[in-house]
Parts: structure tokens; C-alpha cells; sequence
């Protein structure tokens, strides 16, 4: 007895060997057409742009936002901020060490050669944190 499984099937002999319809015979035209006119608007697009897509010659500028704990930081991270140094943010532990932690952001204009242009430019870099409380044994 055959079971419906045993029975082979055989496709049509015009069907394609991969079981897609073929496109009606204008259809392949029309897709070519629009393919062509893709391809003919990106060059135009691309050949009226006065800016280069990408300019090797002259990288973008690499700017990285971060924040950093004055109150924790060490100097290695101090040193990153604009316009503070090595020199700068060795002064900025001695001060944070011998003055204790600062209490504000505009607390650091106490360290000798930070003034008020140089804290406008790390303002957005920095944040104090309060000191933690210690609690009783």
C-alpha cells in the first residue's frame, strides 16, 4: 500500500529549478529602468556635493565628553581635562590634600593657576561629589 508520502512529485518542466515565478516580461524593463535611475540620481547627488563624504586628508577633530570627581580623581584623569597638566593637576591633589575635599565646582579656582577662564573651560568636565560620612562605631 502507498501512502501519500511515498508518491514522488514532479514541477511543471517551465517552472525554475528554484520554485520562484519569473518576473512578467515587461517587469524586468521597469526594474531595470528604476535601478538605472537610482543609480544615476546617487552619482548626480554625489557629483553636485561640494563637501567630500570623507575627507582622509583632514580628520574630524576627536572630542570625547566625560566627567570626572575632582574630589577622587587621580592625576592621570585630572591631566585630561582642557587645559590642566601634569603640573596642574599635581596642584589640584596637594590643594584637595592639604584643604580637604572642594565643596563645589567653583572651589577648585583656589588652586593656584586655575582661574575663571580655565574653570569655564573644565566646568562641564568635572562635578564634586560630597564627602562621604563616616558613621560612628
Amino acid at each position: 500500500m502507498q501512502t501519500p508520502l511515498d508518491r514522488q512529485t514532479s514541477a511543471p518542466v517551465d517552472a525554475p529549478a528554484s520554485g520562484l515565478i519569473p518576473p512578467a516580461p515587461g517587469g524586468l524593463t521597469v526594474l531595470t529602468l528604476l535601478t538605472g535611475v537610482g543609480l544615476l540620481a546617487l552619482v548626480g547627488w554625489y557629483t553636485l556635493r561640494q563637501v567630500p563624504l570623507v575627507d582622509f586628508r583632514q580628520p574630524p577633530d576627536a572630542t570625547i565628553q566625560f566627567s570626572l570627581d575632582i574630589n577622587t580623581a587621580p592625576v592621570q584623569e585630572l591631566a585630561l581635562l582642557p587645559g590642566i597638566g601634569p603640573t596642574m593637576a599635581e596642584r589640584i591633589i596637594a590643594d584637595r590634600r592639604d584643604h580637604g575635599p572642594f565643596q563645589s565646582i567653583d572651589d577648585i579656582t583656589r588652586v593656584p593657576g586655575i582661574g575663571p577662564v580655565t574653570l569655564e573651560q573644565i566646568r562641564s568636565s568635572i562635578r564634586p561629589l560630597p564627602p562621604r560620612r563616616q558613621e560612628p562605631h
